[in-house]
């Protein structure tokens, strides 16, 4: 979203909640700030309760808004303790480039990959080795590529697995889904609830999806393990 040109009218103004990270810039330099804690900012100045019809951004400040007691629904005017909030700040030189601020962001939020046993039986010989890469994704297979996976889960209602591709450009991309240790037998194109809506061919172990600007594409993949 950016300020003032993609916003409803009558929105507020005088703060902004982020997904993740905010970026300042313009054709030459910029600056990236990762927030995995707090997403409430304010843009420009300090602008508490001043009502804004318009958002003229005159400097490049950001100002983190790490509590708030205004409606009575956050914190209380006293806070005991120390309250923790992180930034993260990443400096460069060109252009904005989207795909690599949702990177910042998700790197910032997650710093080490989390997992969780759930008490598998140990399986010999393994399943699958101990290198390797389980599905061929749109940014591994293209670095520069605006096309960026937010989820890779186990289906909820039925076998398979659930990804969710971000096409984080104005204009339709091209997005490619190739095997790895994990064969694909059949994809589907599905709502936000998983539930299928159409099937996609699958050519040679892969799915190539036309996914419109600025949306979500989720698909359900049947798969089998490939031999090892």
């Amino acid at each position: 979203m950016t300020v003032g040109s993609d916003q409803l009218p009558g929105v507020c103004l005088d703060y902004f909640t982020v997904q993740g990270w905010v970026d300042l810039s313009n054709e030459e330099m910029g600056v990236t700030v990762a927030m995995p804690d707090n997403p409430m900012v304010q843009l420009g100045d300090f602008h508490f309760a001043h009502n804004q019809s318009k958002c003229a951004l005159e400097r490049a400040m950001l100002l983190g808004w790490v509590t708030n007691n205004y409606w009575e629904t956050n914190f209380r005017a006293h806070q005991p303790g120390r309250v923790h909030a992180r930034y993260r700040i990443k400096p460069y030189r060109g252009g904005f480039n989207e795909l690599q601020a949702h990177c910042f962001g998700q790197e910032a939020a997650y710093g080490q990959p989390l997992f969780q046993h759930l008490g598998e039986p140990e399986r010999h010989p393994p399943l699958f080795p101990e290198v390797g890469a389980l599905l061929r994704l749109p940014e591994t297979a293209s670095p520069e590529s605006p096309i960026l996976t937010v989820h890779v889960k186990a289906a909820e209602r039925r076998p398979g697995v659930i990804l969710r591709l971000l096409n984080a450009s104005d204009q339709t991309q091209t997005a490619e889904i190739g095997s790895g240790f994990l064969r694909i037998l059949s994809a589907q194109w599905c709502d936000l609830l998983e539930t299928p809506q159409g099937p996609i061919g699958v050519q040679n172990g892969t799915v190539t999806l036309n996914i419109p600007a600025r949306r979500m594409a989720t698909v359900l993949l049947k798969v089998e393990a490939s031999a090892v």
